[in-house]
């Protein structure tokens, strides 16, 4: 069953279907909502809130993409929480000196070279591969030209290889 069937039969009621969507979106959806916020626990909250909108009040039939209607809301929520983050009263001074060190103690893998990224690329990065979503969905979702979205998609494939290459930037 293709996922919008199953958002179909979710707006019918059957519960059945929510699991099925649940099951095929829970990881991607973390990893995104991960590489935006940079925080496991955070990433854990948005994607438990994403499903929790989902079950409630499912994307009305004119969503004609409703797995990309599905990743906004999770960037949007990714974004939402980094704009708390920064209204928080924390010393980031000591947060940043600590992932200073983790990072010198961690080897170079995947994640923590995509954490170099800016936070757009992160985004785009996600939303394409783990996503699934094409440039042009990404482009309406961010708000980027397309040309955009594809040359930062392309400058950060660039970076990536080179921090994966033991390169410095």
């Amino acid at each position: 069953m293709d996922l919008n069937e199953c958002f179909s039969r979710l707006r019918d009621g059957d519960k059945e279907a929510f699991t099925i969507i649940y099951e095929e979106l829970k990881r991607p959806v973390f990893t995104v909502a991960c590489r935006i916020v940079q925080s496991k626990e955070t990433a854990e909250d948005i994607t438990h809130d994403v499903f929790v909108k989902i079950y409630l009040s499912p994307p009305d039939r004119s969503v004609r993409n409703p797995r990309a209607w599905v990743f906004q809301m999770a960037r949007n929520l990714a974004i939402d929480a980094l704009r708390k983050k920064k209204t928080d009263d924390i010393d980031l001074v000591d947060i940043a000196q600590e992932d200073l060190i983790d990072k010198a103690v961690l080897s170079w893998d995947v994640e923590s070279a995509i954490s170099h990224l800016p936070q757009i690329e992160r985004e785009i990065i996600s939303l394409h591969i783990t996503g699934g979503l094409s440039f042009s969905c990404i482009s309406r979702i961010t708000g980027l030209s397309l040309p955009s979205v594809y040359r930062r998609y392309r400058k950060a494939l660039g970076t990536l290889k080179c921090l994966l290459d033991g390169g410095i930037l």
